[in-house]
């Protein structure tokens, strides 16, 4: 039976007080992720921080050691595309405030003001938008002179109005979205979206709004998957986490700090049926969140679906993540035949 298995990467720093390093929270387990990938032979998606690079360059006008993490990213992200993986823009435009640190070489984006496309300007948003599809073009073009940066994601799935952005679809040729976290929503100071209403369809055409399909749109929404958790499982879940941390230290939580965001009340979302990013009994499909609790939860939405999507963030990736992604590939590859290329999946 053929399933189709979307594995994709939001490659970046932690978006808070303290950023982390690149080695710690990009090139390391970005490593790691790709000698798993080699293994199962999977082209996997990896959603750049355009705007961190933006400003990375531009520091390293100034900094030497700005300059030399900008090389070695844009040596990995070479790398990448060289073993068949895809690289594309992933826009946080709240790093247009960011602060950089020489000291610790880490930067510190407490500021969530413009974390949002839509709260920032017009000019601005030119620059992110067109600078962010122009940077990874001259990191990947001397290598791969036919490379098409014709894809893209939201930072915080923030691609909502879509009219914020579709003026740049169209100038950059973009042509693949994948940013719908279907039947989610969050209302927050920092991310604010709403996929409650989003279509039961995993992928789909569409033109001006992203929740809703038209078949001849000139753009194609990949939605991202989700499942289920159970309060047992939850349970078992947090229980495992925690002997896991005690026992031989398998977590993240030094690597660097995110920002907590306020919840905006008496917002409603436009449809009863969905689930708030919030809500623990509803999770996005991730390797940051697979455990070996949820092992089965993952096997029964494979077994149910002809389609999954992960979004997974190599920052947050702990060992005992890499080692049970792994043995779900191993599965997933024994039982079906499995396609990864999301060229090759088309819309319903």
């Amino acid at each position: 039976m053929q399933k189709q298995l979307l594995v994709t990467f939001d490659y970046e720093l932690f978006l808070g007080n303290r950023s982390g390093n690149i080695q710690d929270c990009m090139i390391e387990p970005t490593n790691r992720l790709m000698a798993i990938m080699a293994k199962h032979k999977i082209r996997s998606v990896f959603f750049v921080d355009t705007t961190y690079l933006l400003r990375l360059k531009k520091q390293s006008e100034n900094s030497t050691q700005c300059a030399a993490d900008f090389k070695t990213v844009a040596t990995q992200l070479i790398d990448l595309v060289k073993q068949g993986h895809f690289v594309y823009p992933h826009v946080h435009p709240h790093w247009l405030d960011a602060i950089y640190d020489e000291k610790s070489n880490q930067w510190q984006l407490n500021d969530t003001t413009k974390y949002r496309i839509h709260n920032i300007s017009d000019s601005e948003k030119a620059m992110v938008f067109n600078g962010s599809v122009k940077i990874l073009e001259e990191i990947l073009h001397p290598s791969f002179p036919d490379y098409k940066v014709n894809a893209y994601r939201a930072g915080g799935w923030c691609i909502q109005p879509f009219s914020d952005f579709k003026p740049y679809f169209l100038q950059n040729k973009i042509e693949y979205e994948f940013s719908v976290l279907g039947g989610i929503y969050q209302f927050t100071d920092a991310q604010y979206f709403d996929f409650s209403n989003a279509p039961q369809k995993t992928i789909y055409r569409f033109n001006d709004d992203v929740c809703i399909p038209e078949p001849d749109g000139p753009f194609t929404q990949y939605n991202i998957s989700s499942i289920p958790l159970s309060n047992n499982k939850l349970m078992l879940n947090k229980l495992w986490l925690k002997l896991l941390y005690k026992l031989k230290g398998d977590h993240t939580f030094n690597k660097g700090e995110g920002q907590p965001s306020r919840i905006l009340n008496g917002i409603k979302p436009v449809s009863d049926k969905g689930h708030d990013l919030s809500d623990t009994h509803w999770e996005r499909i991730s390797v940051e969140l697979l455990t070996a609790v949820k092992m089965s939860a993952y096997k029964n939405f494979l077994d149910q679906n002809r389609y999954m999507h992960f979004i997974s963030h190599p920052k947050m990736i702990t060992n005992h993540n890499l080692v049970v992604f792994d043995n779900f590939l191993n599965w997933a590859f024994e039982k079906y035949s499995v396609s990864t290329d999301f060229h090759s999946m088309l819309p319903e």
